[in-house]
């Protein structure tokens, strides 16, 4: 440093008695500057190894060349115009490195993109420095969404900047070795709320396993408790939208728990904690219904069959929207005969009851009676038939005509693919399966009262 300020003071004098700036700086100045950043490169916070470098090229190539220097990468990119292309060769013989050179327009970032995704799927299992500090302002700015985007996937990678610590107001320029290589952190490091957009948006499309490590990685991260709050909520909607309700359950009263400290009390989840409460109620009714296995439970039933129907409907695919369709309408199906003393599985049928079952399954089947078959163990249209003939009153309310379409799609259960069969259902048939389930629970709810949300809470920021 003592060196080059020297040189620096003389440059001056040079210059205040009449000397040509520029080319005093690159007899004077310049050929000592690169030898101390070829010897020990000035590098913040630390130098690191860096196996590849990728750099913008404008007119002005000397910060360019402590760049490249400063990386002390031995495979160097160079993104250039046509008009800077010139300076090629200099960057090459200055350095001593090969450069790779590729041509891009000075303000195509497009272009930008794509050339350091080309470079980072080649090699991003090695460290590489994206140097924005030279070239037009589009082509930094390109340069540097591209490298602070690409890191999330490929995380050795660094953008990189040549500043300086000191600028001579009379000569108009950075004092020689006062320039640094600065390493930028990018908004992931600095913000943890960053990492909570990314958690937002898996959230909102129900991908909440991954939502809720980010929103765990975002408490390390910034020290902040009340992101646990959010992974506990993550995570309880993963669990439920798994079929896991004891899991869910569990999840969501120890968020309620921690909700109702006085450390919580003004948590943005509890703007919504009555429809948290809610949930974990109908969760818990879920949950004793699955232990127990009585039909009699009949909040439990409708829990589990509005927890179906629910996954049903953000199920795209018409296969396993009807698995969850069917499952729905067979529990709220079973409940209703449960209320008659009669169990599918068992449902001692006289012989008088099994005939009168052929006959209304006939009307529905739109054939002979003696066609239709009648199993011991009840499936769905035959569980339809008998509560028709106990007078149900939704059931039995229903003209044979309007349950005529759907007869064939529930004595297609068993020939799903995901069955025993090889058919996939259409969006149509999901439909008819939908809604009569939809049908028989808005019945059920009738008793047991409104029905409960089980959209995800509002996450309040």
């Amino acid at each position: 440093m003592e060196e080059l300020q020297a040189l620096w003071d003389r440059y001056k004098e040079a210059i205040r008695s009449g000397g040509n700036p520029q080319a005093l700086y690159q007899e004077m100045v310049w050929p000592a500057l690169v030898a101390r950043w070829k010897e020990a490169p000035n590098v913040h916070p630390r130098r690191e190894a860096f196996a590849v470098s990728v750099h913008t090229l404008g007119t002005s190539p000397e910060a360019t060349i402590l760049a490249i220097l400063g990386a002390g990468a031995e495979r160097v990119y160079v993104l250039h115009t046509r008009e800077s292309a010139s300076y090629l060769e200099r960057l090459q013989k200055e350095t001593g490195k090969p450069i790779y050179p590729l041509e891009v327009g000075k303000s195509d970032v497009a272009a930008i993109y794509r050339e350091v995704k080309r470079i980072l799927d080649q090699h991003g299992d090695v460290p590489v420095a994206l140097d924005l500090t030279s070239g037009t302002k589009a082509m930094s700015a390109g340069l540097a969404v591209a490298g602070f985007f690409f890191r999330r996937f490929y995380p050795k990678a660094r953008v990189v900047y040549v500043d300086n610590e000191d600028y001579d107001s009379e000569l108009r320029r950075p004092r020689a070795g006062t320039e640094r290589l600065i390493i930028l952190q990018d908004p992931h490091e600095v913000l943890g709320e960053v990492d909570a957009l990314f958690a937002k948006e898996l959230y909102g499309r129900g991908e909440f396993a991954q939502a809720a490590k980010y929103f765990q990685k975002m408490v390390g991260a910034t020290g902040d408790g009340r992101w646990t709050l959010y992974q506990s909520l993550a995570e309880m909607y993963e669990a439920w939208h798994a079929l896991n309700l004891p899991e869910a359950h569990k999840k969501g009263s120890g968020l309620l728990e921690r909700l109702a400290q006085n450390v919580w009390l003004n948590h943005p989840l509890n703007r919504s904690r009555d429809l948290l409460e809610k949930q974990v109620s109908l969760l818990e009714a879920g949950k004793a219904f699955l232990e127990g296995k009585d039909l009699g439970h009949r909040r439990g039933v409708g829990a589990v069959a509005r927890t179906l129907l629910h996954l049903g409907e953000k199920e795209h695919r018409p296969l396993l929207a009807a698995l969850y369709a069917y499952r729905a309408l067979e529990l709220l199906l079973q409940e209703r005969l449960y209320r008659y003393g009669r169990l599918a599985d068992q449902p001692n049928l006289t012989p008088e009851e099994e005939a009168a079952l052929r006959n209304a399954l006939s009307e529905i089947l739109d054939g002979p009676p003696s066609a239709v078959e009648v199993p011991k163990k009840l499936g769905l249209l035959h569980l339809i038939g008998l509560l028709r003939l106990l007078g149900d009153p939704l059931l039995a309310g229903k003209p044979a005509g309007e349950l005529r379409g759907l007869g064939g799609v529930l004595q297609a259960r068993n020939t799903s693919l995901l069955i025993h069969g090889f058919e996939v259902p259409t969006g149509r048939q999901v439909g008819a399966l939908k809604g009569l389930a939809k049908d028989l629970l808005a019945d059920l709810d009738k008793e047991l009262g409104p029905a409960v949300s089980l959209e995800p809470l509002p996450l309040g920021f």
